[in-house]
């Protein structure tokens, strides 16, 4: 009911608001970061209506799962930002997995600092931002692949904050051929499992639901003489909560993905509700910028995700300031004038970290602060997490927003 019949009921009814609301960061500026213009934190343009209704939903009922899908670069590949951003969620809203993980060690590239991976050969590898090479990537934008018999893959996850970050329901993402098989094998006492993808092209993962969870499995190869391709893991929970899925590919820019068939077949398997998509960098790296080019880029991404998740809100958020050519650098101003001019066009929310931390010059700041690494493109770790809990404080707010405004409690 509506909180309208006295104080009583609006006592009780501002308590339930209350307890909706998500605590933000607190401290994040401070006289060892580079400056910040708070202000401009927060979401504009499009709304995250749906994603907000689902978070409130999910907050009320304490059942169901929200899915988030964070998509982009090397920004992102190293889970710095997307990981404050879990940790926050999840801790409000309850743990539903880690998510989407790849083993990128295995791949010879750099991981998120919770994951483990190792195998028993060499496998061959690619990312999408390296189309030169013929090895088709999936999901996560990157791939391995291996024509040997008992070829493994060892998995597990770090604890996080001193707990087992665990999952007793696995969604493989394999070669889609019929004479695959691989084993699976857990750290516990669960049956080992033979995955055959006998889903074929109907749904593009195997699933192995366990009877205890784990926090490490073993993948093994059974067959010989053909390419058995591994595009990723979805590491999944029974309990109610937060899935953040994050897929960061080095070098990454928006026309690699656009150009990935096999990425847009498996993606829709997350069933995201929120997608938020971070890149632009590389092509600001590019000589020159071309403004149109780059803007049917954009928008041939955006209808592809608007066709794999017809509901699901989506949040662009705009490159920081780097170096090019040993100075600032022009083409990222341009790019950010005209990512925001595209959003706000076509009603697109925004979250526009470029004005957030200064824009154009800002970068001289972040490195004199050593927020900045000595390749004046990329960033700390602590320059990451602190970009973050921005993000996070920006989504929150627009949260709170939403729930102050739409209290109307059974």
């Amino acid at each position: 009911m509506r909180c309208k019949y006295g104080w009583l009921f609006f006592l009780i009814c501002s308590f339930n608001a209350a307890a909706q609301q998500l605590p933000l960061e607190q401290h994040i500026q401070n006289s060892t970061t580079p400056h910040l213009n708070l202000v401009f934190n927060r979401i504009v343009n499009g709304n995250l209506q749906y994603f907000y209704k689902r978070l409130s939903a999910l907050k009320s009922s304490g059942s169901g799962v929200v899915n988030i899908v964070h998509i982009g670069d090397s920004h992102i590949q190293p889970d710095y930002i997307s990981s404050v951003l879990r940790n926050n969620l999840q801790d409000f809203f309850g743990d539903a997995g880690r998510g989407l993980v790849f083993p990128y060690q295995v791949a010879k590239s750099n991981a998120p600092e919770d994951i483990i991976s190792s195998s028993n050969i060499n496998w061959e590898y690619n990312r999408l931002a390296h189309p030169e090479i013929p090895i088709e990537c999936g999901i996560a934008g990157h791939t391995i692949r291996s024509s040997r018999a008992l070829a493994n893959i060892s998995f597990s996850l770090k604890d996080r904050e001193g707990q087992p970050q665990l999952f007793n329901r696995l969604k493989f993402f394999i070669e889609n051929a019929v004479s695959t098989a691989w084993m699976f094998e857990s750290n516990k006492n669960n049956m080992p499992a033979m995955l055959n993808d006998k889903n074929g092209d109907s749904i593009p993962y195997e699933t192995v639901v366990l009877d205890k969870p784990v926090n490490s499995f073993l993948l093994t190869s059974h067959s010989a003489g053909e390419y058995q391709s591994f595009y990723g893991v979805s590491l999944e929970n029974d309990a109610p909560g937060i899935r953040l899925h994050t897929i960061g590919v080095n070098g990454a820019r928006y026309d690699h993905y656009n150009a990935q068939p096999l990425f847009w077949q498996q993606l829709p398997a997350l069933e995201a509700d929120l997608v938020i998509v971070s890149l632009g960098t590389n092509e600001a790296q590019a000589a020159p910028f071309n403004g149109p080019a780059f803007l049917q880029q954009v928008d041939t991404f955006v209808e592809r995700i608007k066709r794999a998740f017809p509901a699901a809100s989506i949040l662009i958020t705009t490159p920081q300031d780097s170096y090019k050519a040993g100075r600032s650098n022009e083409s990222m101003r341009n790019l950010n004038f005209a990512l925001s001019g595209y959003c706000q066009q076509y009603n697109i929310a925004l979250w526009d970290l470029y004005k957030i931390t200064s824009g154009y010059g800002s970068a001289r700041n972040w490195l004199k602060k050593g927020f900045m690494n000595k390749d004046r493109i990329h960033f700390t770790s602590d320059a990451y997490k602190l970009q973050g809990k921005l993000l996070f404080n920006a989504l929150a707010k627009g949260y709170n927003d939403y729930i102050s405004s739409h209290q109307n409690f059974k």
